[in-house]
């Protein structure tokens, strides 16, 4: 069976780096709760940091384009979104070298390994520089992720053993050996290690750039490279981004669980899940889309052209998982159901069991929020394991949507075998 690869990524890929999962590190004490990434229904933005961050940009000879915002999504989440149209190949950020921590040139731009370390450090010394700091206005803005890393055993226990289970401290375990972290880390480097982690571009940290959002099926800017600095482009095929649009990069292809680990949320669509069945060893790999299409078994090239094609639509993405998964044997198929339905039985609940525990969580965070009887260290807790429970089901209800698509797919192979057979 095909392994789910990770392609190039617009954010930092610390896969070849230092072979380690892009997993968090320790997270600051106020931190949002994960959610389903990706709507483009938003907000009027009232973050009046934002404009300050603009007008620091702008200071230092950097351009920001007067149609973006920042406001939140349907979801709640933060993001960048047109104010008025924008047409393709427009530069919406121009960030000098001055402004990136990590990279001062296009001769000098920061090396995996000791590289990252470095930047790590010198972002944790400007943080504890507070107001002082050139990056003040930078570092006031930043919002980061409450990832698994910094939870407690009764919530990595709601994962049921799913990643990052086994791995959720290895972004700090990889600071401690390899940078000479320290057996403690204070506010500042725990801070600059998880901004690092979830935020980070392959030249290193580049203000507003990473307040975009990740989405694969809607990418419409990427980031380039230039002698003066780094510029934040358009891309479409010629499509216009339309007021209230969201504007997304993209992290690249990764598994939901490595994007879970990373950044918190699950990817809306296409949403790319992997397991290993504990009968064969055998590792399975299958891709969502919206109205229930699963690609199955992607292979590389497949994986690649969902990473590189921009401003499909929906269903024209459908259209061609559609045609993947056909491509399939039905023996091929049927291997792949056979390990959805023991992978599904293995787990101690069920989806159905899932839902009624997480709304009776639910219910008990906000009576005991009303009635006060939570210090900010036990809202947490609630709120990890809210959000473990979540994710687990997240993963059961896409193992029962590939089922249903590959059932449906024999069956209609099998018709379509029977019936050439009786011409």
């Amino acid at each position: 069976m095909i392994m789910l690869s990770c392609l190039p990524s617009s954010r930092l890929n610390l896969y070849s780096a230092c072979n380690v999962t892009n997993m968090l590190a320790c997270v600051m004490v106020i931190c949002t709760l994960i959610g389903v990434a990706a709507s483009t229904s938003t907000s009027p933005s009232d973050d009046e940091g934002f404009a300050t961050l603009v007008a620091w940009m702008k200071l230092h000879g950097g351009r920001v384009d007067s149609r973006i915002d920042v406001a939140t999504n349907g979801n709640g989440i933060r993001g960048v979104v047109a104010l008025s149209a924008i047409e393709e190949g427009t530069e919406l950020l121009f960030c000098p070298w001055e402004l990136v921590i990590g990279s001062t040139g296009m001769q000098d731009q920061m090396q995996k390994g000791d590289g990252m370390c470095s930047v790590v450090k010198q972002m944790a010394q400007q943080i504890r520089l507070k107001s002082q700091s050139l990056w003040h206005p930078y570092f006031n803005h930043i919002e980061l992720p409450r990832l698994a890393a910094t939870w407690e055993p009764s919530a990595l226990a709601e994962l049921q053993g799913l990643p990052p289970t086994q791995d959720a401290d290895r972004h700090v375990r990889w600071f401690h050996q390899r940078c000479d972290g320290g057996d403690i880390l204070d506010a500042a480097a725990m801070r600059s290690l998880v901004s690092f982690i979830s935020r980070a571009s392959e030249v290193g940290m580049v203000p507003i750039y990473d307040l975009l959002n990740h989405h694969n099926g809607k990418r419409n800017a990427k980031l380039t490279l230039t002698d003066e600095g780094v510029t934040l482009i358009t891309v479409g095929d010629g499509h216009i981004i339309q007021r209230g649009q969201e504007i997304y990069l993209s992290y690249g292809i990764k598994t939901a669980s490595t994007i879970y680990r990373d950044y918190g949320f699950v990817e809306e669509w296409p949403t790319c899940w992997n397991f290993k069945d504990a009968a064969s060893g055998d590792n399975f790999a299958f891709v969502v889309f919206p109205h229930g299409v699963v690609a199955i078994n992607p292979s590389a090239e497949y994986l690649k052209y969902i990473w590189q094609t921009t401003n499909l639509s929906p269903e024209e993405f459908e259209a061609g998982a559609m045609r993947h998964t056909e491509s399939l044997a039905v023996g091929d198929l049927e291997r792949f159901a056979q390990a959805v339905r023991d992978h599904l039985e293995d787990f101690p609940s069920t989806l159905g069991e899932d839902e009624l525990i997480l709304e009776g969580y639910r219910k008990v965070l906000l009576a005991e929020e009303q009635a006060a009887l939570l210090v900010s260290s036990d809202s947490s807790n609630v709120e990890d394991i809210i959000s473990a429970i979540s994710y687990r089901i997240e993963f059961k209800t896409a193992l029962t949507s590939s089922l249903i698509y590959a059932e449906s797919m024999m069956a209609s192979k099998i018709r379509q075998n029977v019936g050439s057979h009786e011409l």
